[in-house]
């Protein structure tokens, strides 16, 4: 009964955001308030309803009703309350569902919290967003219905996929999702600036607040995700290049790169046009990762089966991008330059448009990698794959430019070449870097390095990101030293700045820590009870395998001592997991972790009848924990940059709806 009234609702849903989306539509051809008016209203509708069959799902999630198909799939009578509520997007139904549940809620929220400024093209707005919401319920109730029931009912489920049983699987999707959702309003103004013939500054203000949260929650939910694959996969990496990590990758890169020609746009008036064309780029190649994620097109840890649903995403991406093209290439005329012409040369917005040329380069590079194992097997029939080698003979020359590029354009001024404080803040930012990459080398224990031209980028990269760390750092202290130390007023005026300031420096942090990756160390050792093995000073003493029930796993751990200088530094335990619902073992990372580096140690495998004697893989892990640190670094400048008020010139008077 329940089931049944869950997919109502969601009908409902599907059939109100097509009224809502027509409404819209004749409202912005009519200029009527009340047409509007009822969109909005529709779309308000869509959420209470989509939230109540939500409520639905869950109720019936933690009521084990195993009439409902997927429940039966992705849930079982032993699994703990926490991972029955990750659940709900466990598979392809679930996240689905959230995934529109999520836009619905972004999308009343746009709907209702609109500046007067941008009043006019509201109805545009709402029938962008609703259109879209229209076809995400529709698949909802055909290819992807989380209420299809199923007879007879089981009296248990078959269980979550073990590797989605992590505490790190119950925020990364929302996290990641939530940036998705988010890059749609800025998308939908876009399309709405390019229908009406015009952008304000109330449509600046409204894009960049939405673009800056959408890419806080895409940076969370990219790390969230990086150290899921870190503790769970047991493989002590965090970044494989992996084709559904980059199709959340590039999202990211358009965002970043639209919030830069934002700053360009704010300031001068200029790059208006490629402002609009980063945003709905954004927000399509977050689609484009969802078809990747649900089509089977790829192989991955990430993706699921094959589905129907991929042929319908694949029609909605081709449509969506023809729709933008056209209006694109029918109304961009109407968006006209500032009326100063602008000569381009050596300045802060220079400098700016150079980072976004290495941004969109990187983005292209990790599209052609992503892309080419799909468009080739459609050609050829074979399948073949883009493996890591390829992205890392690019990546670290464009980390070098977009090192530079960060330190000299944030100490630049806007229409100008002349630096503050000039070649002596150059010089002197050079020196102080100078103990701080010496204490990164010698405490992150870069000479350990084997390979010649790993050493050589390493200390250039670690200079680099200290030089350009010290820049920002003297630029900031120039700053507040200009207002005579007045914090106070510094940040009153200066909050989007100083926001970017810690956003910047985040991703120089993390950095930082993905130059580690070049010196990981590897030692595979088979030990009886009682033997020890020495690995980059530590010594591991195997003590015996112990099995213990948590939960519904069987963890079989093996024991390892730990100890340092003569410094007896505890217990890790590896292991491997057996979950009731599946015969397959799984890995449970053993961890130490320091400041510098991580002791990760995996159970390859072990003796099940003695337990006297196992294989363990032991890794040095350098400056992973500047990865994680780096995540809340640039999360917190963008969500300061977030509170910033929003300054500018008088908004020019704007055509209201009439009644």
């Amino acid at each position: 009964m329940l089931a049944d009234l869950g997919f109502y609702l969601l009908l409902l849903c599907c059939m109100t955001s097509i009224y809502g989306s027509g409404a819209a539509v004749l409202s912005a051809v009519w200029r009527h308030r009340r047409l509007y008016r009822s969109s909005r209203l529709a779309v308000t509708s869509s959420l209470v309803m989509a939230s109540a069959a939500a409520g639905i799902l869950l109720y019936s999630l933690f009521q084990r009703d195993y009439s409902i198909a997927y429940i039966f799939k992705n849930s079982s009578n032993d699994l703990p309350r926490v991972y029955t509520l990750s659940a709900f997007w466990s598979s392809l139904e679930g996240s689905h569902f959230l995934w529109t549940l999520l836009l619905t809620m972004y999308s009343t929220i746009a709907l209702w919290t609109y500046s007067k400024d941008n009043e006019h093209i509201m109805p545009y707005v709402s029938a962008c967003l609703q259109a879209v919401l229209g076809w995400m319920f529709y698949l909802l109730i055909s290819y992807s219905d989380p209420f299809v029931r199923m007879f007879p009912p089981q009296a248990n489920g078959q269980g979550m996929n073990a590797l989605l049983q992590n505490p790190y699987m119950a925020i990364h999707p929302p996290t990641l999702f939530t940036g998705y959702t988010a890059l749609a309003i800025p998308a939908a103004y876009s399309v709405a600036a390019l229908l009406y013939g015009d952008i304000t500054e109330g449509w600046l203000k409204t894009t960049r607040r939405w673009a800056l949260y959408a890419w806080c929650a895409l940076t969370a939910g990219i790390i969230l995700g990086g150290h899921w694959a870190y503790a769970e996969l047991g493989w002590s990496g965090y970044w494989a290049w992996d084709p559904v990590e980059n199709s959340s990758l590039i999202p990211w890169i358009f965002c970043t790169a639209m919030l830069h020609s934002m700053i360009v746009q704010d300031k001068l008036g200029h790059l208006k046009r490629l402002s609009l064309v980063l945003a709905f780029l954004a927000f399509f190649f977050s689609f484009f990762g969802t078809f990747i994620t649900r089509s089977g097109v790829i192989s991955s840890v990430h993706s699921f089966a094959e589905s129907p649903i991929g042929p319908n995403y694949l029609a909605f991406l081709a449509s969506m991008l023809l729709v933008a093209a056209l209006i694109y290439g029918f109304r961009a005329p109407s968006i006209l330059p500032p009326e100063a012409e602008k000569v381009w040369g050596v300045s802060k917005e220079s400098a700016l448009v150079i980072t976004q040329f290495l941004l969109l380069t990187l983005a292209s590079i990790v599209c052609v990698g992503t892309l080419y194992p799909i468009v080739s097997e459609a050609i050829t029939g074979e399948r073949t794959t883009v493996q890591a080698p390829y992205f890392n003979t690019f990546a670290p020359w464009i980390g070098l430019g977009l090192i530079v590029a960060i330190s000299v354009g944030n100490i630049m001024r806007y229409q100008s070449s002349k630096i503050p404080g000039g070649f002596r803040l150059l010089v002197w930012s050079f020196l102080a870097s100078l103990p701080i990459a010496a204490a990164l080398v010698y405490f992150g224990d870069v000479l350990a390095t084997k390979k010649a031209f790993n050493l050589g980028a390493q200390l250039v990269g670690l200079v680099l990101c200290s030089w350009s760390i010290c820049c920002l750092s003297g630029d900031l202290l120039g700053r507040v030293k200009d207002l005579r130390w007045n914090l106070r007023l510094f940040f009153g005026r200066n909050l989007a700045y100083f926001g970017g300031f810690v956003a910047h420096v985040g991703v120089l942090i993390a950095i930082i820590g993905f130059l580690g990756n070049y010196r990981g160390m590897q030692k595979i050792a088979t030990l009886s009870s009682g033997e020890s093995v020495d690995f980059y000073g530590y010594n591991l003493k195997f003590d015996k395998i112990e099995v213990n029930e948590e939960d519904n796993t069987t963890l079989y751990q093996g024991l390892i001592n730990v100890h340092r200088d003569g410094q007896d530094l505890g217990l890790v335990r590896p292991a491997r997991s057996k979950y009731v619902t599946t015969g397959n073992l799984n890995h449970e990372i053993g961890l130490l972790s320091t400041f510098w580096h991580d002791l990760y140690i995996t159970l390859s495998d072990f003796d099940r009848e003695g337990g006297k004697k196992a294989t363990f893989e032991f890794h040095i892990n350098p400056t992973v924990r500047f990865v994680w640190i780096a995540a809340f670094v640039m999360v917190f400048g963008g969500l300061l940059a977030i509170l910033d008020r929003f300054r500018g010139a008088k908004s020019r008077d704007t055509v209201r709806i009439d009644a």
